[in-house]
């Protein structure tokens, strides 16, 4: 049996730095008030080594990514209904043909988006599209096609906003601190915009959007409303964006 994983340091570090510092600071109060510069001096060199430590310590306790993830596991490659599992790249964390991340990044990306949302008790919208139609075109079709929905969505987002290929027909977008209003809003620009292409072929993309915590308080449930939600716009006739019910 494996021992349990030992607890992080980094809280006791921070503490143990921040009562040096303190201390460190009295003393050189106490030093000069006796007259012992020296001391007085060594003392104030100690407080400001011990604050820098605190420093560091605060700092690498919020950029820690241990302290968001989750030990949530999602399988992208079979979460929309039909769709083909395309070959993600094992040596590139972008996908070539859209630009986009990989779906392996954006699964870890997801779970820690989720749990930082809880944390901040801000609303975390997912959205996934799938071109419509496309289920059985030739290699070339597609790529041209899902370079165009690419560089639409790169457009689209925000900086703080991640998007992935999520499949061999579909794309998925994590928008932060938006509700599903946001979330339809920005949906509805880049289906407007793949329709409206400047290569004048006919593109359609039908979208699903879940969104924390009104749908889901999980990644793993995140993911399942959105792509319910996007089989729900399928059926409706294509070309359109749904949002996820209120019963699941």
């Amino acid at each position: 049996m494996n021992p349990p994983p030992s607890r992080p340091l980094g809280p006791m570090r921070l503490v143990v730095s921040l009562v040096c510092a303190v201390a460190a600071g009295v003393a050189a109060g106490l030093a000069f008030f006796a007259g012992a510069v020296a001391l007085g001096a060594a003392a104030v060199a100690a407080t400001v080594v011990s604050l820098a430590l605190a420093s560091i310590q605060w700092h690498s306790l919020r950029h820690d990514p241990g302290q968001e993830s989750t030990s949530v596991t999602i399988d992208l490659r079979s979460a929309v209904p039909g769709d083909t599992p395309y070959p993600a790249s094992r040596s590139a964390i972008n996908d070539p043909v859209t630009g986009l991340v990989d779906r392996t990044l954006f699964r870890v990306a997801l779970n820690q988006r989720v749990a930082s949302a809880r944390r901040h008790l801000q609303p975390l919208s997912l959205v996934v599209f799938e071109l419509d139609g496309f289920e059985r075109a030739e290699p070339e079709q597609l790529d041209q096609a899902m370079r165009l929905v690419g560089s639409t969505l790169r457009r689209t987002l925000r900086e703080c906003d991640t998007a992935c290929r999520y499949g061999n027909t579909a794309v998925a977008a994590l928008f932060e601190d938006t509700p599903e209003g946001g979330a339809a809003s920005a949906a509805e620009r880049l289906r407007t915009s793949v329709t409206r292409n400047p290569s004048g072929r006919l593109f359609t993309l039908s979208a699903g959007i879940a969104c924390y915590p009104s749908h889901a308080l999980d990644a793993h449930e995140l993911l399942r409303r959105s792509v319910q939600a996007l089989a729900t716009a399928r059926a409706a006739g294509r070309d359109r964006v749904e949002i996820a019910g209120g019963d699941g």
